[in-house]
């Protein structure tokens, strides 16, 4: 064999490796490389003095064009975090074109960051924050507060509550459902709907929400979730009123908590939460896992999904999972997010299913997939959502204690391979 041929075989070799190694990394579960750093992307906001003003992101969704927007909270100079959206280009690189340098915020509304956000068909953003009084705000697409909606762009509702969770979607007509602590229905110019519930808000059954969902006849499906222990689903009639047809009285109860709700094209829908456990071995109200289960349109359990209808899965070296996302990628895999306790540090945690409630274990390791940011670093992972190609985006808070200079906080988004 002459040196050219032995040159070429090397090189053969050498590109055979490189490919069986990049196919190797590339598998569904493990952090996308053409995202931000190494997959993750941070939005650092510095050194706070107070723990309370510290930056969340909780709620993503994805454009039409790939572009990422994410609801969230940002300090403030009244050391209390206000309401802020960020826009990211597909690499996870803050579009410069939306807002200031990427980023809006609402410096007038103290203490509510945004819990919720949506998207309307002509790309304007609808987001809920959620503060001991809750707003509903409307963007343009370009990140300018909408002077067609509510006052200057903003809804105030009548509700003084506390901070809670919520669930935001624009009907096919334009009028915007919220979800909260009751139900809300909006004309498409921010006016309360007259002719949902009383003067535009319904009561709701059972807690405050964390799930919302649109049926194709108007009727509305909720979620909702009480301290992290349990969760019920209720439907409602497009007027507002509870539909009794619906599970037992118009509800049901699901396993542990319901942090996530997904309507299926068949009229079917899957729920997710955390089962809680409170044996001995377990610290009280600690969860012991994810908890998917899917029901029949009627309201009652699928049998046919997973086991008796539903799956419940342990995240290697965690203590407890508090979910927090549910979604389904194109493929039918289903997707679950939440924080985990992993050895005393907090992390992101994912973990998929197939389309038949299966753990998939061809997924991150054995199924679940966990990411840490760093020793001493304290994470809240809140929001989900999935891409067109099925990558998976998450986003949550972070911060962590400098000495003698505060909480250094940021919002962290992580993309993960999706096949």
């Amino acid at each position: 064999m002459n040196s050219t041929t032995l040159n070429r075989a090397s090189l053969l070799i050498v590109s055979i490796l490189l490919i069986a190694s990049q196919q190797a990394v590339a598998q569904a579960g493990h952090l996308d490389p053409t995202f931000g750093s190494g997959g993750i992307v941070t939005t650092d906001f510095g050194d706070q003095t107070g723990s309370s003003n510290v930056a969340s992101a909780n709620a993503v969704t994805i454009q039409s064009n790939g572009k990422i927007v994410v609801g969230g909270g940002v300090p403030s100079h009244t050391g209390f975090p206000v309401p802020a959206v960020a826009r990211y280009n597909t690499n996870g690189s803050l579009d410069t074109t939306f807002g200031t340098g990427g980023m809006v915020a609402i410096s007038s509304l103290e203490d509510a960051p945004f819990t919720a956000i949506t998207l309307q068909t002509d790309g304007k953003i609808v987001a809920v924050a959620g503060g001991f009084t809750a707003y509903v705000v409307r963007y343009t697409s370009a990140g300018v507060l909408d002077s067609t909606f509510g006052s200057g762009g903003i809804v105030t509702l009548n509700e003084i509550n506390g901070p809670t969770q919520s669930g935001v979607l624009v009907q096919p007509d334009g009028k915007i459902l919220v979800a909260d602590r009751a139900l809300f229905r909006l004309l498409s110019d921010g006016q309360f709907d007259t002719s949902f519930g009383t003067g535009g808000t319904a009561r709701t059954a059972g807690y405050p929400a964390t799930g919302l969902a649109l049926l194709p006849n108007g009727k509305i499906l909720v979620a909702s979730s009480f301290a992290g222990t349990s969760g019920f689903i209720s439907q409602y009639d497009a007027n507002g009123s509870l539909d009794t047809t619906f599970g037992i009285g118009g509800q049901l109860a699901s396993p542990g908590t319901a942090a996530g709700l997904v309507l299926l094209g068949t009229g079917d829908f899957l729920a997710g939460g955390s089962l809680t456990n409170n044996s001995i071995q377990i610290p009280f109200n600690e969860s012991s896992g994810f908890a998917v289960s899917r029901y029949l349109g009627v309201g009652i359990t699928d049998a046919s999904f997973g086991t008796n209808g539903g799956n419940v899965t342990t995240v290697p070296n965690s203590t407890g999972v508090a979910t927090s996302g549910l979604a389904v990628q194109p493929s039918g895999d289903i997707v679950m997010l939440g924080t985990a306790n992993q050895l005393g540090q907090t992390a992101f945690a994912l973990a998929r299913y197939t389309a038949t409630g299966q753990l998939d274990t061809t997924f991150g390791t054995n199924g679940t997939a966990v990411t840490l940011f760093g020793p001493g670093a304290s994470v809240s992972a809140n929001g989900l959502a999935i891409q067109s190609d099925g990558k998976i985006v998450a986003v949550g808070s972070y911060s962590v204690f400098v000495p003698y200079h505060g909480f250094d906080t940021a919002f962290k988004l992580a993309r993960y391979l999706g096949q």
